[in-house]
């Protein structure tokens, strides 16, 4: 979920075809928790052994960021690390939620395919948005293009919206940027962490180029959880403890993550597909929501629908469903949106 800009770099973004496709299987699922290896999507096509990707690079990429000083002069604060218990879902978490790329957030009610704005976000003065993620607590955490994280109330009314600095500190060379999502801890505990996929290069690709990281809400601690092939990506996470990537190019891929090992579940090749300029996917109520920009870079996103979960009979296609207000590159959903009938 993030906007690319021309700095030696040719940033692309999914674009997808104009007509229903077909893509996956039959569109059988089960309910299984997630933390089990075979609960795997069917319809995907399965990796090649189902071994870990293996990460054999430097492991030290993790810090605790309790003593770091803020970055920006904001209030050192709004991390989610005054748990409730049972991690109880807050108002503002039910819809997906997209960051323009000049800073401006917005929801998208997928039932009715319509837009909200909600408000500019501008913190510590930055406006070059790069991705974001949304927790339980109604917290929309927005990166921008220097790396640091800071956190906005989606439920905040005033003018302008307060931007609060969680302290994170971005510092680790596999994760310059990161695509982002929340995901739950497993189907029977809703309470979830931030997951963070390195935005290196588009054009980086290989074994252990990139990696997965996990980013605990509470101590602001990154963690590298494994190495993969892909250094640029997004991601998106269930309430039952599933973890997604788009990611990769000539084809683009959507694959299905173990989130405490990195191993490979399923992975399903979408030839044709191409990123360029910007993208951001979410997923909601059992299916794939993906925004995309083609052409200059003043394109609005066009707004396609997956039905992953087959619930519209459909097998399971790709249609285009609207155009967006805005140039997306940042799409959030809470773990606390429609349960995901998988």
């Amino acid at each position: 979920m993030r906007s690319v800009r021309l700095l030696g770099l040719l940033v692309t973004a999914l674009f997808l075809p104009a007509c229903p496709i077909g893509l996956f299987g039959d569109g059988d699922t089960d309910g299984d928790d997630d933390d089990d290896d075979s609960n795997g999507a069917n319809g995907f096509i399965s990796a090649t052994d189902g071994a870990s990707a293996g990460w054999t690079g430097d492991t030290g990429g993790s810090w605790d960021s309790g003593d770091q000083p803020t970055t920006t002069g904001i209030e050192m604060t709004g991390a989610d690390n005054e748990p409730e218990a049972g991690c109880p879902c807050a108002e503002g978490t039910e819809l997906v939620y997209v960051l323009s790329d000049v800073g401006s957030l917005w929801s998208f009610d997928p039932k009715s395919g319509s837009f909200s704005f909600i408000a500019d976000i501008h913190c510590g003065g930055l406006t070059e948005t790069y991705s974001m993620g949304v927790s339980r607590k109604g917290r929309a955490w927005i990166q921008y293009w220097d790396g640091d994280l800071y956190t906005v109330d989606l439920n905040d009314a005033s003018d302008p919206v307060e931007c609060k600095d969680p302290g994170f500190v971005p510092d680790n060379p596999m994760f310059p940027q990161f695509g982002m999502a929340f995901v739950a801890n497993s189907l029977n505990d809703p309470c979830d962490k931030l997951y963070a996929h390195s935005g290196i290069s588009p054009d980086l690709q290989g074994p252990d180029v990139g990696a997965l990281g996990v980013i605990d809400p509470q101590t602001l601690k990154l963690s590298t959880i494994a190495g993969i092939d892909y250094a640029w990506g997004e991601l998106t996470g269930t309430g039952t403890g599933r973890l997604f990537a788009f990611q990769g190019s000539s084809p683009a891929l959507l694959t299905e993550y173990d989130k405490a090992t990195g191993d490979i579940i399923d992975v399903l090749p979408l030839p044709g597909l191409q990123s360029e300029s910007a993208f951001a996917f979410a997923w909601w109520g059992g299916d794939f929501y993906l925004f995309t920009s083609t052409g200059d870079f003043v394109t609005n996103s066009e707004v396609w629908h997956l039905d992953f979960d087959n619930s519209d009979d459909s097998d399971q296609a790709l249609t285009l469903l609207t155009q967006a207000p805005i140039r997306i590159v940042g799409a959030g959903v809470s773990t606390c949106a429609p349960p995901l009938p998988m």
